[in-house]
């Protein structure tokens, strides 16, 4: 009895678990595999093992589509609290000994992973060495979805998040402006834009998705302007492909006043302020939890004070 306690004990804590209960919240051996990265074929393996091991099938497997048995949706149960209770004694014990580490997947949309978190992320690395991060890549609906399943701990996303299951906590305010080429008619008029002026000329846009093309569209709406009377000669994947554009002539864009820092200096490119004037907030992301994360914690109050003190 003692052995067979033992074996279970180490069947529970070890990776089979941890492949099985991540296959489970996604319902995809897939995207498992891209969260933990690994192969597909090592989570396929994993979970086979684990399904050996328990003599019954956990997933059922039929026409593309993944679903839990009865006996994968107890598993998944206990999986769920051995792996709330494993966190809470870790925080717990760090709380005590006063050590700060630990491992934090963090999502950030593109805006704000390419202009605002690498300097965020080095020096709160500096801060906290012991804390091992990884940072994702998307468009703010993809990394609302990584939290949704659990894909990532923390998003930084720039546009409203809908799902009122997700704690969502703003950290900054984002000025957005049109910008434009130097040679650009609005430019060699002057004064403000207004949003009526905008779909006199061709827009250079961010894809479908896109946390800021989302604000754009809500803005224009709520000043009367219809978004479909857009005059779209381009839509890029990243600031800088639309930078590149609108200097290149290709039309005018609104986007983030953090990013074009640069061109302003070089006079590539030109900004303009909306009337009435466009900002959005950045806002942290996350699942709620039944227990304090303490690396997350961490991570949130710096956050926090660094976007505080710099502007």
């Amino acid at each position: 009895m003692l052995a067979l306690t033992k074996e279970l004990t180490q069947a529970m804590s070890d990776r089979r678990l941890k492949v099985f209960h991540t296959v489970a919240r996604l319902l995809s051996f897939t995207k498992a595999a891209e969260a933990l990265h690994m192969t597909q074929p090592a989570v396929t393996f994993q979970v086979r093992q684990l399904e050996e091991y328990f003599n019954t099938r956990l997933f059922d497997r039929t026409h593309n589509k993944v679903n839990l048995t009865p006996a994968g949706e107890r598993v998944s149960e206990f999986a769920e609290r051995i792996f709330d209770l494993y966190a809470e004694m870790e925080n717990t014990v760090h709380d005590l000994t006063g050590e700060i580490s630990g491992a934090l997947t963090v999502g950030a949309s593109t805006t704000i992973a390419e202009y605002m978190l690498p300097a965020l992320l080095g020096e709160f690395k500096n801060r906290y060495p012991d804390i091992n991060l990884r940072l994702k890549v998307s468009n703010s609906e993809g990394i609302v979805s990584m939290v949704e399943h659990n894909v990532i701990d923390l998003g930084v996303v720039e546009s409203p998040v809908s799902n009122k299951n997700l704690i969502v906590e703003v950290c900054h305010d984002d000025q957005l402006v049109v910008v434009a080429a130097p040679d650009h008619d609005l430019v060699k008029r002057g004064g403000k834009v207004k949003p009526s002026d905008i779909i006199k000329y061709p827009f250079v846009s961010r894809e479908e998705g896109s946390g800021t093309r989302d604000v754009i569209m809500r803005y224009l709406t709520e000043e009367k302007v219809n978004p479909a009377e857009l005059n779209f000669s381009l839509e890029l994947g990243s600031p800088e492909s639309i930078k590149g554009a609108v200097e290149a002539g290709m039309g005018i864009t609104i986007i983030s006043r953090s990013i074009i820092g640069k061109e302003l200096k070089l006079n590539t490119l030109c900004e303009l302020q909306l009337d009435p004037p466009l900002s959005r907030p950045f806002s942290f992301v996350r699942q709620r939890q039944k227990f304090r994360v303490t690396v997350m914690e961490k991570l949130l109050e710096f956050a926090q004070s660094y976007f505080k003190n710099n502007g």
